[in-house]
């Protein structure tokens, strides 16, 4: 038979025991294991018994670890169990814990999702897709993805989308077919729909004055030139400063009327 023969609180953790079978140390134990199972000393044990006072104990771990996660934010039920099972916990324990965790809140993916949204919303230029993106990461359920991306998008100011193209106008001296393909592009890549963009597009003065595009053609003409001088004379090199400046979105006419006025390649 087993019996308890000493409890005593450890030294550098006040809030677990060590727990002694027939003089010798059997394993520590936390304080609601050890309320848990009434334990006391001169306790007899079946080996049965002992082994669930180890479950319960390593169950209890997996928990307080789960708690400790939660408290710096607000997580999903897919990040605890990634956690836990980074820490080697069977699966069986980690659903307890999970079982646990959203039956007292502690796991709650509306009040997760809600928090993501307004983050989203406030403190960043991305859109609905990216905010879609990572709620799917998070392993959010579909339903609910679907309802908060509606919300998301409804919650958006009119303005955000030309904003954030506003500014990327102002960071890219393009001309303007080629400007309105960054456009497009960046804000897609940050989350949003091109039917979304496409609703204010038509809003945002993407076309400069002449003499914008006028000098920002000069330049690349300048860059094209010195790039392609040192390998390349005459019409050859005409040929490739004209294909580089029509792939940044140049038109033929406007290149050819750039090259005779400037006279930096030869006719």
């Amino acid at each position: 038979m087993l019996k308890i023969t000493k409890i005593e609180v450890q030294k550098k953790n006040k809030e677990r025991l060590n727990l002694f079978i027939n003089n010798e140390f059997e394993m520590g134990i936390d304080q609601a294991t050890y309320i848990y199972f009434n334990l006391k000393k001169d306790l007899e044990l079946t080996k049965s018994k002992l082994q669930e006072i180890k479950d319960y104990d390593q169950y209890r771990q997996a928990l307080n670890q789960a708690i400790v996660y939660l408290s710096h934010k607000k997580r999903t039920k897919l990040e605890i169990e990634k956690y836990l099972a980074d820490k080697e916990y069977s699966i069986d324990l980690i659903s307890q814990v999970i079982d646990y965790c959203e039956s007292n809140k502690y796991i709650n993916h509306e009040d997760y999702i809600e928090s993501l949204k307004n983050t989203i919303l406030k403190t960043t230029d991305k859109g609905p897709d990216h905010f879609e993106r990572v709620a799917k990461e998070k392993g959010i359920e579909a339903d609910l993805i679907f309802t908060y991306k509606e919300k998301f998008e409804m919650e958006m100011a009119e303005d955000r989308i030309p904003e954030i193209a506003k500014k990327i106008m102002q960071k890219k001296k393009q001309p303007p077919n080629r400007l309105k393909q960054s456009i497009v592009q960046t804000l897609q890549q940050r989350g949003y729909a091109f039917s979304l963009i496409n609703e204010h597009l038509s809003d945002l003065n993407i076309e400069p004055t002449s003499d914008n595009v006028e000098n920002i053609l000069m330049k690349d003409l300048e860059k094209v030139y010195n790039k392609y001088q040192k390998k390349y004379n005459g019409y050859e090199l005409k040929s490739h400063v004209i294909q580089a400046l029509i792939r940044k979105g140049y038109t033929f006419d406007m290149i050819n009327d750039k090259l005779r006025e400037s006279g930096i390649v030869d006719e």
